[in-house]
Order: C-alpha cells, then sequence, then structure tokens
C-alpha cells in the first residue's frame, strides 16, 4: 500500500523512519508526541480563561495550541505546507510570550507600543524571508535569537522579583528544555548510531528512543512552565494572592479571583 501522503514535500525529515507504523502516519511516534504540546496547551488556556487571566494569556496559551497541532500535522504529513503551520507559529508565539515577558513588571495602563510594533515586524519579516527561500536554517536561527531573549528575561525577572515558587517554575522549565533540546541535537547529528541502536532494541522499547519525541514531549511541557511562571509573576506583581497547585496535567497557576483583570 502506498503512503497516503505521498513523498515528502518538506525541507526537513527527522530520524524516525517514514510510514514504519502504518501508511496513514509519516512519523507515528513524532506526531503522536504532540498530544505532549496540545493538551497542556487547552488546559493552559482553559484555565487563564477561567481564574480571569489578563487576555494575552489566553493568546499565548492558543498559539501554543496552534504549535502542537501544527507540528502533528507536519510530521504525521511530512508536507511543506503543513511545516509552515508548525515553525510560522513557534517564532510568533515565542515572539507573544517575550511580550508577555515583557509587560510582567508593567501596571495594566502602561503601553508597550514600540516592543508590540517591533515584534510584529520581526515575525512578518522571517515569515517573508521564509516563505520565499525555504531554508530551515532561517527558522533555527531566528526562532533560536528569540528563546535567548525569553531566557533573558527570564533570569532578569527572577532577579528582580524573587519567589522560590516562581524560580521552581522557571527553573523545571528550563531544564527540560535543555534536555529536550540536548536530546534533538543528538537525534539530528547522530542518527545513524540512534537508528542502530534502535533496532537492536526489542520492539516494545524501540519507540522509546525516538529522540525527537522526546524533544516534543520535554520542550512542550517547558513551554507550558514557562508560561505558568510568567502568569505567577504577573500575579505576584499585582499583590495578588497566587500558589502553584497540583493537576491533572501536572501543575497549575491559581489565585484568590477577585474579578476579571484589565
Amino acid at each position: 500500500m502506498a503512503p497516503v501522503w505521498g513523498k515528502p514535500t518538506s525541507t526537513l525529515d527527522w530520524c524516525e523512519e517514514n510510514y514504519e507504523v502504518t501508511f496513514h502516519v509519516a512519523e507515528f511516534w513524532n506526531t503522536l508526541s504532540n498530544i505532549f504540546m496540545i493538551v497542556p496547551a487547552f488546559y493552559g488556556l482553559r484555565q487563564a480563561r477561567k481564574q480571569g487571566l489578563e487576555t494575552r494569556y489566553e493568546i499565548v496559551n492558543f498559539l501554543f495550541l496552534l504549535v502542537g497541532i501544527g507540528s502533528l500535522l507536519f510530521h504525521a504529513t511530512l508536507r511543506w505546507g503543513m511545516q509552515l503551520l508548525d515553525e510560522i507559529p513557534m517564532v510568533w508565539g515565542t515572539s507573544y510570550m517575550i511580550y508577555c515577558m515583557h509587560r510582567v513588571l508593567l501596571h495594566p495602563k502602561d503601553k508597550s507600543a514600540s516592543v508590540a510594533v517591533f515584534l510584529s515586524l520581526y515575525c512578518v519579516a522571517f515569515t517573508l524571508v521564509y516563505l520565499l527561500f525555504k531554508n530551515p536554517i532561517i527558522h533555527q536561527s531566528m526562532y533560536g535569537a528569540l528563546v535567548f531573549v525569553m531566557i533573558y528575561q527570564a533570569v532578569d525577572l527572577l532577579n528582580r522579583q524573587y519567589t522560590r515558587e516562581a524560580a521552581v517554575l522557571y527553573g523545571s522549565g528550563f531544564l527540560l528544555y535543555l534536555i529536550g533540546f540536548i536530546l534533538w541535537n543528538i537525534d539530528n547529528q547522530f542518527c545513524n548510531g540512534v537508528t542502530s541502536i534502535r533496532t537492536s532494541l526489542p520492539p516494545l522499547l524501540q519507540p522509546f528512543s525516538q529522540l525527537h519525541a522526546w524533544w516534543h514531549i520535554l520542550a512542550g511541557y517547558a513551554t507550558y512552565l514557562n508560561i505558568l511562571y510568567s502568569e505567577h509573576q504577573r500575579l505576584t506583581y499585582l499583590k495578588r494572592p497566587v500558589s502553584i497547585s497540583s493537576s491533572w496535567v501536572g501543575l497549575t497557576v491559581k489565585h484568590r479571583r477577585s474579578g476579571q483583570m484589565g
């Protein structure tokens, strides 16, 4: 039976063997692992709305959700159009997260027009250049630059407004993201070795050697924790009672709601 999605048209093809599990999904485990991005993002969106957080926290969770859905479609099909649905939201979503972090220590009525305009222009420029040249290095470079900015913001914020709970949230997220990034690089640089080890394992254990899938799981939950970190710091700045609470997705931020914040 021929693969449902035909020959890959994406500029990237990862270390997982294509159509190995089913002819309906190009990279089965890389596709399935996106559930660990989609579910926390959906939960975070509902919680932001339920707890009356500022609207931007609903937006950033929604953009996170789009990344998970786009990544699922990309790995399921390995089509160029679906690759764009993964990579473009990554840049736009990370840019919006930078905007959220920028506003953590600002009064609700303070304006951030210059930051919003700059980040919007950055995203538009990336989108146009990437559509024109279709080189994955463009995405990796421009996304990577945003990640470094976000790390700087988070550490600076922790120095300026330290709480133990915020430190735990950010430290946990940073560690998960770092481990995921290491596994992503191993999968890219040493695919032949990883594949050799995988084929030597019993069939039931082979899926656990899909390192790009682990990247999705670890980076996805790290992103969720980073959003929680921003929410926690924002509520602390606004002097709202806030705490980390356990939930069915692991952790969540809760506060004593006193009406919708502006």
